[in-house]
């Protein structure tokens, strides 16, 4: 498995931690987040089939959880 498969399944993994710990269903985050269930779907999905989700679906489901996001160098 390749470093950015490795970093984007812990990532998917991270963010659906993120939501389960505030007790939202995906169903609930489309609303709040205004992405589809099935793109919310796709973002916390880690099928190594699935592209990895774009910056801004990731900025709009954690602004929808009142959680930021965090670049390292």
């Amino acid at each position: 498995m390749s470093d950015v498969a490795i970093t984007n399944k812990l990532l998917k993994i991270e963010l659906t931690n993120i939501r389960k710990a505030r007790n939202i269903t995906q169903k609930e985050l489309s609303k709040l987040s205004g992405l589809s269930e099935s793109c919310i779907s796709s973002i916390e999905n880690d099928s190594a089939d699935e592209k990895s989700p774009t910056l801004k679906s990731v900025i709009k489901y954690l602004s929808a959880l009142g959680a930021e996001l965090y670049i390292k160098s």
